[in-house]
């Protein structure tokens, strides 16, 4: 048992400093290239956060810090973003398809959320680690809490649709927590947040249940 304990202490051990290692080349490759420093710094932490969810490190990782780049780039605050993926690989020396391979595992692996804008587009976040996105929990809860009391003691009715739409005015045309051209795209997210916290209370369910019953 003890020495099953320590080859696994030496396994993990091995991996974390070949974790690290591969890091400081990450940041060393990235400083190859003008790009901005807090990017630079948020796309090692991406990566770090990937790479430690990969069982086995790839073989040429450099194209993982080229794909994280890009998706830490593509973040929905820094909208609009609409250099073409061409001109972007021709930038960094990447292929187009080495590119969508790469940001595809990193986008899986993580469980990113990826939007388009109205010109098709794309931009990333992490649902769990963005700050702006957990205030948009957080102000979700706080709404549908309101409604549900309103529900149960005032027996109004609970209109998920009317929550996102409150939800999408507080969040960004008056916080500004994303920008206002991807309110529709937002729209969609957000009322998912909202479905998914009214059911976590049964007597929404019931009261589902009885609209499609009777089609109230």
């Amino acid at each position: 048992m003890v020495e099953i304990l320590q080859r696994n202490e030496n396994f993990y051990t091995t991996k974390e400093s070949v974790l690290v290692e591969l890091m400081k080349e990450g940041h060393d490759f990235l400083e190859l290239f003008d790009i901005d420093a807090v990017l630079k710094r948020e796309t090692i932490s991406l990566l770090y956060q990937f790479f430690k969810r990969c069982e086995n490190f790839p073989h040429n990782a450099f194209k993982f810090f080229i794909a994280g780049y890009y998706i830490i780039e593509r973040h929905p605050k820094a909208f609009p973003v609409h250099d073409s993926k061409e001109e972007f690989c021709r930038r960094f020396g990447i292929k187009v398809s080495a590119l969508d391979y790469s940001v595809r595992r990193i986008e899986d692996v993580l469980h990113l959320t990826r939007i388009l804008d109205d010109k098709n587009y794309p931009y990333y976040f992490d649902p769990r680690r963005d700050i702006c996105f957990l205030l948009v929990k957080q102000i979700a809860v706080r709404k549908v809490d309101a409604a549900m009391m309103d529900f149960l003691v005032k027996s109004e009715l609970v209109n998920s649709h009317a929550l996102a739409e409150e939800l999408v005015n507080e969040v960004i045309f008056e916080r500004k927590l994303y920008p206002e051209e991807l309110f529709r795209q937002f729209f969609e997210i957000f009322q998912d947040i909202i479905v998914h916290l009214l059911g976590r209370y049964e007597e929404y369910n019931e009261y589902i249940k009885l609209q499609e019953r009777y089609f109230i």
